[in-house]
């Protein structure tokens, strides 16, 4: 579908998908997306949409794929028998100790071999469960920031006169709203977004830096479609900045 042939206004479903699966195809030799200049603002936001959509999925599958790797390393060395530490992590007293019960009394000497063999299998299989959920616990978290780095964006795209930065959600909007995405408050950082739009929109005024102009966001009614500024004044930074 030639995008310069579609009409918002009479377009199909059909035709926007079949616009959208051609013009994702217009990339460079790094996969960057190339939009035609004289591409309609409206034809641009759905196909970079789509763009992240897909982009989001697939971040997905391969962290579900290294997810699945993990559990099943998991399965793996459990069921292996564990490496014990050199000596059964017994010190040189320890050994010397024990070794003279060998000859001596030799039921004790079974007994303080089998308790040390039980410590350290244990110790081991501890080491081992700590390694493989912090594993799992990575590729989650890498998961939910990913995630939240394409809603961001989007809510971005569908607002574009909200000045909302990384350092906007860090020092303009308190720490409870945070807090209340962790405990579960909001369903979703989509909700989370929502209600610090609320807030900034009350009034809340921000200094977008070197333009040292000031934005009453009061007034601002959060379009659904990106201005012809939004994507200089509304960049994708790095979100390691804030807690998510």
């Amino acid at each position: 579908m030639d995008y310069k042939t579609l009409n918002a206004s009479t377009a199909t479903d059909a035709d926007i998908s079949a616009m959208v699966t051609e013009q994702l195809k217009t990339v460079d030799d790094k996969g960057k997306l190339q939009l035609p200049d004289d591409m309609p603002d409206w034809q641009k936001h759905v196909v970079r949409g789509a763009r992240r959509t897909r982009d989001a999925q697939s971040a997905l599958g391969k962290t579900n794929d290294k997810l699945r790797a993990s559990e099943a390393t998991l399965q793996v060395l459990n069921d292996k028998q564990l490496v014990l530490p050199p000596n059964l992590g017994l010190s040189q007293e320890e050994i010397v100790e024990i070794n003279g019960l060998a000859t001596s009394d030799p039921e004790q000497y079974r007994l303080r071999m089998n308790t040390a063999e039980t410590k350290a299998r244990a110790t081991a299989q501890e080491e081992l469960d700590t390694g493989v959920s912090k594993s799992i616990e990575d590729a989650n978290n890498s998961h939910m920031t990913n995630n939240r780095v394409t809603v961001l964006q989007n809510f971005r795209d569908a607002n574009p006169e909200l000045v909302i930065t990384d350092d906007v959600l860090v020092n303009d909007v308190p720490p409870r709203f945070m807090s209340d995405l962790n405990s579960g408050k909001y369903a979703n950082y989509q909700e989370y977004l929502v209600a610090v739009k609320g807030y900034l929109e009350k009034g809340v005024s921000i200094d977008e830096g070197n333009k040292g102009d000031e934005h009453n966001l009061h007034l601002m009614n959060g379009a659904t479609t990106p201005g012809s500024k939004a994507g200089d004044r509304q960049k994708i930074t790095d979100l390691s900045k804030v807690s998510l």
